[in-house]
């Protein structure tokens, strides 16, 4: 996952790779509609499960 979140988040350190992996695995992650499907491209190339969903409110 760490790899993923770094070939998607424009040059994420490891550090700040491993801040966003801990958010995702917690709730979630907020961006764009375009921001995630890219994200989750990344993801799946790794098989990891992904789903987007509209955030709430």
């Amino acid at each position: 996952m760490l790899k993923a979140l770094r070939d998607a988040g424009d040059g994420l350190s490891l550090g700040e790779a491993r801040a966003r992996a801990s958010e995702l695995a917690a709730g979630g992650l907020v961006g764009t509609l375009v921001e995630m499907e890219v994200l989750a491209i990344h993801l799946r190339a790794r098989a990891v499960a992904v789903t987007v969903e509209p955030a709430d409110g």
